[in-house]
């Protein structure tokens, strides 16, 4: 090996150990887990950090710690939270921002430019709008867990594999910034001991201009992105109720052109097992047609109801425009201008597997 090369190998070491961030001991620093926003008044906003601490032993239960303050903006409110802190503020391991309903509604433009300005959070960070301040989702006792922080991370994440359409920071930021869109996020609120997803937000730009309940939060999923593992029950015309289980969806989005004029179609292909369904035969074909034809009826008259509604709003977070977008005679001013009154339709295929009867 000559000069050249053993100096190179010598320094490589020494470079990369530079570029290593400094380690940290869990117990000397103060890890903040969730986040909350509320509306103060036209100028500040309060922030609320909630983090969990385990006092040394082997018996020890994490202790729940929260942090608030109020100021203009993010970096002040930090600033004020870590004076009152006993060890340094980290927020890189931050699962869940949560923004209060009237904040969304004044528009959260400033908090979300800071959160994605800051490089230590992640994109796949949880954002929620709370119907209660963020302050008393934080500061409050659960009876499901020891670590608050967690415990809400843990609600909003199984309800997004399941129940509401997935959505994170990085998915958030790419409806905020499009033309063509409007982003959304989930609702929850709190109820009793528990914490409940009760819905959607649907935005405006950067103002919560609607939000939706559970129920069509699900129809907005089965719109919105091909997904397993669904449920959804349904109320025959005899009022004999019956669900579909092992659910999934594949939507389609259609836009046409026609002497200038935009139309768009929804179709949407769903598979289930039929289950639950007492007093019913689930083995009679002419019993699974029921099941079917009543299942279509209830998506297609939901999805129509809430897809007029978000028109009549001017929003768009079924991403319809972003189809649009995609044709090569696309106008965005034309677009803009005949969305909130275009023929919008919704074709729903549903397919119940027969299963076997519950008494």
């Amino acid at each position: 090996m000559n000069v050249k090369n053993y100096l190179c190998c010598s320094l490589i070491p020494i470079l990369l150990a530079g570029c290593t961030p400094s380690p940290k001991v869990l117990e000397d620093i103060q890890l903040v887990q969730t986040f909350g926003y509320d509306y103060v008044n036209g100028e500040e906003f309060e922030g609320t950090a909630g983090s969990s601490n385990i006092p040394p032993g082997e018996q020890s239960l994490p202790v729940n710690e929260v942090f608030s303050a109020t100021g203009k903006t993010s970096k002040r409110i930090r600033q004020k939270i870590q004076a009152e802190a006993a060890r340094p503020i980290v927020v890189g391991r931050v699962g869940l921002v949560i923004f209060n309903q009237e904040l969304a509604e004044h528009g959260i433009e400033n908090q979300i430019d800071s959160l994605q300005r800051n490089p230590s959070i992640g994109r796949k960070l949880l954002l929620v709008v709370s119907k209660e301040k963020a302050k008393d989702i934080i500061d409050a006792n659960y009876s499901q867990s020891d670590s608050v922080s967690q415990y809400l991370i843990d609600v909003v994440e199984q309800n997004l594999e399941q129940t509401i359409p997935d959505v994170n920071l990085h998915r958030f930021l790419v409806h905020y910034y499009s033309k063509d869109a409007d982003p959304f996020l989930p609702l929850i609120e709190k109820q009793g001991k528990h914490l409940k997803v009760s819905g959607l937000g649907i935005f405006k730009d950067d103002k919560l201009v609607d939000t939706i309940s559970f129920g069509d939060a699900y129809i907005f999923k089965i719109l919105y992105e091909k997904f397993r593992r669904g449920q959804f029950e349904v109320e025959l015309s005899g009022g004999e109720d019956v669900s579909l289980e092992n659910l999934s969806s594949k939507p389609k989005i259609q836009v046409d052109k026609r002497n200038g004029k935009y139309t768009a179609a929804f179709k949407v292909k769903v598979n289930g097992r039929a289950m639950e369904g007492v007093d019913l035969d689930l083995t009679d074909k002419k019993t699974i047609e029921r099941i079917e034809s009543a299942v279509e009826k209830e998506i297609i008259e939901r999805a129509e109801k809430m897809v007029k509604r978000f028109q009549e709003l001017n929003t768009d977070p079924l991403r319809i425009g972003e189809k649009a977008r995609q044709r090569s005679d696309f106008n965005r001013k034309e677009w803009k201008e005949q969305y909130s009154q275009m023929e919008i339709k919704i074709e729903a295929d549903v397919n119940a597997v027969q299963s076997g009867i519950i008494e």
